[in-house]
């Protein structure tokens, strides 16, 4: 999907992949994020949480894309040192491996849609 040498190895869920193939609009721009978290994962994304009532996204980070787009990962070597983390798909993966859970509406991507 993305092409270059970047700090982290990108790996993508099955519900960001076909996410992805949905909103061709904005793949560029979707592109274009994956990019910066591939360089720093860290910069300029928050970091989840469990709020009551929802999904238990601890571990989990988001990137805005645009006002309403959102992209939902985890960074394995962040997400190994959480007890709770319950979608570190990170097995087998490299510590500086990045897995990219869902891209979507905010709405929907807080929902792991």
């Amino acid at each position: 999907m993305i092409k270059g040498e970047y700090n982290y190895k990108d790996f993508y869920h099955k519900v960001f992949l076909n996410n992805y193939e949905k909103f061709k609009s904005i793949q560029k721009r979707i592109d274009k994020k994956i990019s910066k978290v591939l360089s720093n994962p860290y910069h300029n994304t928050e970091f989840l949480d469990d709020v009551l009532g929802r999904l238990n996204l601890k571990g989990c980070r988001s990137i805005r894309i645009d006002r309403n787009f959102r992209i939902i990962y985890v960074i394995c070597e962040e997400c190994r040192k959480i007890k709770d983390c319950e979608y570190c798909f990170c097995e087998g993966l490299d510590e500086k491996s990045v897995v990219f859970l869902t891209v979507n509406t905010h709405r929907e991507a807080y929902l792991l849609k």
